[in-house]
């Protein structure tokens, strides 16, 4: 077992006994151990982080899970989501919100496996205007779109990048080119 899957490994059994403000608060010293740890599913369980973060009823985690790319149509072993977990552990408010976060992500909206690509979102109503701090490679119906540092862009509700066709973002636009925002504060 390599050292990243050991540490990866005992963040999850963190996570599964309900710490996750320990959990977080190591994500937040290193990032790559959050992307690395959104797409891990336990082997034996088909659990993941995402998976503990609706049993426990943690928003804020399910947050930064969904913006790092977590998958949330993973399925469990017995064939849970993330969302019928929260359901079933009467988090509904939660797991109405993980069923928001999944609309369009079973098409080109796909979350990424590759830990180090962050996922786009089709939620175009909840636009928010950013600016890329780093470069960000971000997927987009099989194929990636590289946004510069500095590039405007805009995110939805939790974080993730909005791309419209041909992988267009400031401001992502339909086939005709026309902006996706028309529903938002930012439509041009």
């Amino acid at each position: 077992m390599s050292e990243l899957t050991a540490i990866i490994e005992r963040n999850y059994e963190q996570a599964k006994a309900g710490n996750w403000v320990e959990v977080l608060s190591g994500w937040e010293c290193y990032p790559v151990l959050a992307r690395r740890c959104s797409r891990y599913s336990k082997p034996g369980s088909g659990w993941g982080f995402l998976h503990q973060a609706a049993w426990f009823g943690h928003e804020p985690a399910c947050r930064l899970l969904i913006s790092l790319g977590a998958p949330l149509t993973a399925l469990t072993h017995d064939s849970s989501t993330p969302t019928d977990i929260a359901h079933q552990q009467g988090h509904q408010a939660l797991a109405a919100l993980l069923q928001h976060a999944a609309k369009g992500t079973d098409s080109l909206w796909k979350a990424p496996g590759d830990p180090d690509v962050l996922p786009a979102s089709p939620l175009y109503k909840e636009a928010t205007q950013t600016q890329a701090s780093t470069g960000l490679l971000v997927a987009y119906g099989g194929g990636l779109v590289r946004i510069p540092a500095g590039a405007a862009c805009f995110t939805d509700s939790f974080g993730r990048i909005l791309v419209g066709w041909h992988g267009t973002f400031n401001p992502p636009c339909g086939m005709d080119g026309e902006s996706m925002l028309t529903d938002s504060p930012y439509q041009t």
